[in-house]
C-alpha cells in the first residue's frame, strides 16, 4: 500500500504532543516523533527521547492512506496550525512538508512503542493491546488512544491524574469537561466515584471516549455527551475537572460556581505557564482561589476551591 507522509517541523521547545494532536483533527490515525538527524525514532505514544532538548527541532510526522489522501488535509492541518497562534503558541518556524512512502505495515508500527504509563505508584495505564499483568494493589486502565487526545503521556493528562487522585476522597459526582479520549473518567471511576458524566466538542472525542469506556469494564455505565462546555446543564457535582486550552478556561470559569457543589474542586488544565496567572485571577474574580499548582514540562494544572471553603479548612485539601 502507498502511503502519504506529511511531516511538521517544529522548534525543539515547541510542545510536539500539541501538533501530535492536530494532525489527529485532520485524519491521521497516530504519529511519530523523530530526532532532526534520524538517529531514532520516538512515538508520540511513548516517552519522548530525552536529548532532543539538544536539538535545533522536532519532526512529528502521519501518514495517510494515499487513496483517502487529498490536498485539503494539509490546507486545513495549515489553518489548524496557524490558529494555535490565538491560543498563544508561537508557529512562525513551523513547517509542513509531503513526501510518498511504501509501507503497509506503518498502521501497527507506532503500537510496539506504546508501553504502560506508571501515573502513580498504584496507577497504570495500559494500551488495550499489551498483555500486562498487574501488581498488587495496582490499578490499571485500559486505553485505545485511536484518534483522540489524551493517554497520560502528554504533561496536561499526567499532571490531571496526579490531581484527580489527590483529591477525589469520597467525592460522588464529576464532570469531565473536554473529555478527550475518557481517561480521566476511567480514573475517577476506578477511585470510587459513581456518578460521571463526560463532555466533548468534537465528535471523534466522543466516539473515541465511550470507546475506551467500554475497554473498562467497571467504566461502560459513564455517559459521555457531544456539547460545548457546560453549556445548558443542569446540576451540580462535586468535581469539576477541565483540560482544554486556556482561552477556553476563560468563557468556561463564569460558569463553574453554579454547577460546584460545597467544599468541590475544580482541577483546570492545559494552560502554559504564561497564562497560569490570567486563569488564577479569572478564578478569584469568581470567589475561587488556587491550593495547589502542578507544573511539567512548560504547562500548568490548577487545584481550585471555593475561598470560603479554603477558608474553613485553613487551606487544607480535604474533603
Amino acid at each position: 500500500m502507498k502511503w502519504k507522509k506529511i511531516s511538521v517541523e517544529i522548534p525543539n521547545d515547541f510542545d510536539e504532543e500539541i501538533i501530535s494532536d492536530v494532525l489527529m483533527k485532520v485524519g491521521a490515525q497516530g504519529t511519530e516523533i523523530i530526532d532532526n538527524d534520524d538517529s531514532s525514532v520516538h512515538l508520540n505514544y511513548g516517552e519522548i527521547y530525552d536529548a532532543k532538548a539538544q536539538l535545533p527541532f522536532v519532526t512529528v510526522n502521519a501518514y495517510f492512506d494515499e487513496n483517502n489522501f487529498s490536498q485539503k488535509i494539509v490546507t486545513d492541518l495549515t489553518e489548524e496550525i496557524n490558529n494555535l497562534n490565538n491560543f498563544g503558541f508561537d508557529v512562525s518556524n513551523v513547517a509542513v512538508k509531503t513526501s510518498d512512502l511504501d509501507d503497509a505495515d506503518w498502521e501497527n508500527n507506532w503500537k510496539q512503542h506504546y508501553h504502560p504509563i506508571h501515573i502513580s505508584r498504584y496507577l497504570t495505564v495500559v494500551p488495550q493491546w499489551v498483555n500486562y499483568e498487574a501488581q498488587d494493589k495496582e490499578t490499571t486502565i485500559i486505553m485505545d488512544p485511536g484518534k483522540s487526545f489524551g493517554t497520560g503521556t502528554h504533561p496536561t493528562t499526567f499532571t490531571c491524574m496526579q490531581a484527580l487522585e489527590l483529591i477525589l476522597g469520597d467525592a460522588k459526582s464529576m464532570y469531565d469537561v473536554g473529555t478527550g479520549s475518557g481517561i480521566l473518567s476511567i480514573q475517577a471511576r476506578k477511585l470510587g466515584v459513581k456518578d460521571i458524566t463526560a463532555f466533548d466538542l468534537d465528535p471523534e472525542a466522543v466516539e473515541a471516549a465511550k470507546l475506551n469506556l467500554q475497554l473498562n469494564d467497571d467504566c461502560k455505565d459513564i455517559e459521555v455527551f457531544q456539547n460545548s462546555l457546560l453549556d445548558g446543564v443542569d446540576g451540580k457535582v462535586d468535581v469539576i475537572v477541565a483540560n482544554i486550552l486556556a482561552d477556553i478556561i476563560l468563557q468556561f470559569v463564569p460558569d463553574i460556581q453554579k454547577h460546584l457543589n460545597p467544599n468541590g474542586f475544580v482541577i483546570l488544565s492545559g494552560i502554559i505557564n504564561e497564562k497560569e496567572q490570567q486563569i488564577t485571577d479569572a478564578m478569584e474574580k469568581q470567589g475561587f482561589g488556587v491550593i495547589e499548582v502542578f507544573h511539567l514540562k512548560g504547562w500548568s494544572t490548577l487545584i481550585c476551591k471555593q475561598q470560603k471553603d479554603i477558608e474553613a479548612q485553613n487551606g487544607a485539601i480535604l474533603r
